[in-house]
């Protein structure tokens, strides 16, 4: 089911950053989540959480989406539609980019 679903998600173009031909296996898991999470539709974002399970899909939304600024309206959405959480948008004003820190660390 997996192979199926991440073959779909690439087949739609939704991994733009990787190579075409990118294959799954397990260790992919969290890319496929992450990816779904960013990219994807409802509908793709409904069948990520019967492959993997809200927790699962939401332990990858908190680490690797949720910190990301330029989401801002998706995290809400998220938050409130797909987690069941009780948030408003202004939670998620000032948080502080993730990726680009480490980018900036890595900068020097």
């Amino acid at each position: 089911m997996k192979h199926l679903f991440f073959g779909r998600i690439r087949n739609k173009g939704l991994f733009w950053s990787y190579a075409p031909d990118i294959t799954y296996d397990e260790g992919k898991d969290n890319l496929l989540c992450e990816t779904v999470l960013k990219y994807g539709d409802i509908d793709d974002i409904r069948y990520l959480l019967v492959l993997y399970g809200e927790s699962k899909v939401r332990e990858v939304w908190e680490r690797d989406v949720k910190s990301d600024a330029r989401f801002k309206r998706l995290n809400y959405f998220l938050a409130r539609v797909f987690f069941h959480l009780d948030v408003e948008a202004s939670d998620f004003e000032n948080l502080q980019h993730e990726r680009l820190t480490k980018f900036r660390l890595l900068a020097g």
